[in-house]
């Protein structure tokens, strides 16, 4: 799908990626001894049980903490941007952010280096911990030594350009005619990547209109808040909605029209006719996702 010229000016200059390297030591260890008496007691083909594991950490404690650090990183990226299709832990975000992102990242590094110091100081203490809790199974664990533990963490933050396509000084020693045909392509996959993105909002709002209409219509306890985030989805999609892509709009306009409050479905009938009226807004989202080209 192109953009609109003033769209794609405006929008892909201000717009980077950020891409959140991270890495986390493997806290669970197979009881292989447990699975071996699990399949001879079961007469069981080995390949068709998987083995049992232990944790080696006793949970919510040093080592959750600093797991806790690095995955709520992420959920900060995903909240501040969109996240760029096919491309794990890599969002677009606006040049605007880029401050309070690196700040936010910065805070959470000096923490997370806190945290690590800690563990390293308090390894054996932990090791002790997390084997009392396995009880006679702490016996089939071994524990990684601290430096192969420590060494395991990875926290970084990169910042890759604007996804606006193949420079033509990357081209210089391609034919004239080649490059040309590859600045279009990687053009058109800049902008068509951009635009995924942004269709991935609406799929979101499509599975939580599909949960909303299925507790309706199910006989399931119907949460304020299960409401409450069709009109908080509304919300993300125009805040993130930086193509003005009009599409969204009407996906943003419906959503909030299906907001209410619980206390005003009392009845069965009312519920389905509000099932059905969610229905109705998740068919034209989906058009909408056909339109945008997934």
């Amino acid at each position: 799908m192109n953009l609109k010229p003033e769209h794609q000016l405006n929008t892909v200059n201000s717009v980077v990626i950020a891409r959140l390297v991270t890495a986390k030591p493997s806290i669970s260890a197979k009881l292989e001894r447990q699975h071996k008496a699990i399949i001879a007691n079961a007469f069981a083909d080995e390949s068709a049980v998987r083995a049992p594991s232990g944790r080696l950490f006793a949970k919510g404690g040093l080592v959750s903490d600093a797991f806790n650090l690095i995955n709520g990183m992420s959920l900060f990226l995903r909240k501040k941007g969109n996240p760029v299709p096919d491309m794990v832990g890599t969002t677009y975000q606006l040049a605007d952010d880029i401050d309070d992102i690196q700040k936010e990242f910065d805070e959470r590094r000096d923490k997370l280096d806190q945290l690590l110091n800690t563990i390293r100081s308090q390894y054996d203490t932990l090791v002790e911990a997390g084997q009392r809790k396995l009880g006679n199974l702490m016996h089939e664990v071994e524990y990684p030594n601290v430096d192969e533990f420590i060494s395991e963490f990875r926290f970084e933050i990169k910042w890759l350009g604007q996804p606006s396509g193949i420079q033509d000084t990357v081209l210089g020693a391609v034919s004239r005619e080649t490059a040309a045909r590859i600045r279009a392509a990687s053009k058109q996959s800049a902008d068509d990547m951009l635009t995924e993105a942004h269709a991935r909002l609406v799929e979101n709002a499509i599975t939580e209109m599909g949960d909303v209409a299925l507790a309706l219509t199910q006989g399931q306890r119907l949460r304020q808040e299960r409401l409450d985030r069709l009109s908080k989805l509304a919300d993300e999609i125009e805040q993130k909605n930086w193509l003005k892509l009009p599409q969204l709009h009407d996906t943003v306009r419906r959503l909030r029209s299906l907001h209410c409050q619980a206390t005003d479905l009392p009845t069965e009938q009312e519920r389905k006719d509000k099932a059905k009226a969610i229905e109705l807004a998740k068919a034209d989202a989906t058009k909408t996702l056909a339109e945008l080209g997934l």
